[in-house]
């Protein structure tokens, strides 16, 4: 009796493990997931494994792979994170998709590939089989397809694997690259902040286009003009030389009634700035050199002029204001103040002075400032 109740719960135990062997025996790979109760659980996944691998799931016994898969909601999407082990070498692969059904064939087609590029050559697999600590962004759309491209796609791949396991003679391992665009994606990432720094550092062509200027101090009167200004930009920079025109301007001197002139002007002008950025507004001090030409014709009676031309140089500074209306486009408000280094005098014969330049001059410029 006794003999026969140990025979009994002998047979149990090796039925038990029979099963327990085949269950295993099923399984591809190692895994443990976790997920959303509305995304592919963990037996969904392995069934996918399974019919991805088709015969060769028989060899998942040898395998040495093992994977932690999760998938977390994130926001309106979900984000699956596949941390994959091969003996003491590990990798992770992060995915987000609008679809946690994609994901759960993301998962199971990264460890199909990984499962036949193990068995496909004697050849370790590394961390760069892994995927290390890469990114693949985009696999979830190209998991969509992949799974909707039915049984018959899925049995042609695994016979291929076991083709290229069975030719021996080349040492082939289909590798996991990440899709093309996220190549790219990871490139473009990698090289911003290069890139960011290296266009900083270039200076940038930038021109005014109108200046409306108006001045009061050098002349009799206050004078307006219109010009344009060319330079370029470094940074917080601004190196600018301007030109302006200036409406012409008549002057009666009081003492003698009758008697005047009549000023044509023309000036050019060369700036400095370095502006500090307050979200859409720049404010920028600057340093100016200015040199202004006037032609005097006299005007009354028998009168002509001893100087038609007279030249004069003024140093000063300022204050700018641009209010960015986008990258390329700015308008721009300026104030400076200039002192002249000399202070020519506007003569006419039989009459005597007339008028002489103002010590100190005050600028007004308004405009659009353009940088490519």
């Amino acid at each position: 009796m006794k003999s026969r109740l140990v025979s009994g719960v002998a047979g149990l135990a090796l039925s038990f493990s029979a099963r327990t062997a085949l269950a295993q025996g099923s399984v591809p790979v190692q895994l443990a997931w976790r997920a959303p109760a509305s995304c592919p659980q963990e037996a969904q996944v392995r069934q996918k494994l399974r019919d991805l691998l088709g015969t060769n799931a028989g060899d998942a016994a040898s395998s040495r792979l093992r994977a932690e898969g999760r998938i977390d909601p994130v926001g309106d999407r979900f984000r699956l994170t596949l941390n994959i082990h091969y003996d003491l070498v590990n990798g992770t692969r992060v995915v987000e998709g609008s679809s946690c059904e994609d994901l759960g064939g993301v998962a199971a087609i990264t460890l199909a590939l990984l499962f036949r590029a193990e068995h496909s050559s004697s050849a370790p697999l590394t961390a760069r089989d892994l995927g290390g600590n890469s990114t693949a962004a985009g696999e979830a759309s190209q998991a969509g397809e992949a799974s909707q491209a039915g049984e018959a796609s899925q049995a042609g791949k695994a016979s291929q694997a076991g083709k290229a396991s069975q030719a021996g003679g080349a040492d082939e391992r289909p590798s996991t690259p990440p899709p093309a665009s996220e190549n790219e994606t990871s490139d473009e990432q990698a090289r911003s902040p290069e890139s960011d720094a290296a266009n900083r550092s270039k200076f940038r062509f930038a021109f005014r286009v109108p200046e409306l200027r108006a001045d009061v101090g050098a002349l009799p009167g206050p004078s307006y003009g219109m010009g344009l200004a060319l330079g370029l930009r470094h940074q917080a920079w601004r190196f600018l030389a301007a030109g302006t025109l200036w409406l012409g301007q008549d002057y009666e001197s009081a003492p003698f009634v009758g008697y005047g002139a009549h000023f044509g002007r023309v000036s050019g002008e060369l700036s400095a700035c370095h502006g500090w950025r307050f979200s859409g507004l720049e404010l920028a001090p600057c340093l100016v050199l200015s040199l202004d030409e006037v032609s005097a014709r006299g005007t009354g009676v028998g009168i002509s002029s001893t100087d038609p031309w007279t030249p004069w140089v003024s140093v000063g500074a300022g204050a700018q204001g641009l209010w960015q209306l986008n990258r390329s486009l700015a308008l721009v408000l300026g104030l400076s103040a200039r002192i002249a280094t000399s202070r020519p005098r506007f003569v006419s014969e039989g009459v005597g002075e007339i008028s002489q330049v103002g010590a100190a001059a005050l600028g007004v410029v308004l405009g659009c400032e353009w940088v490519l």
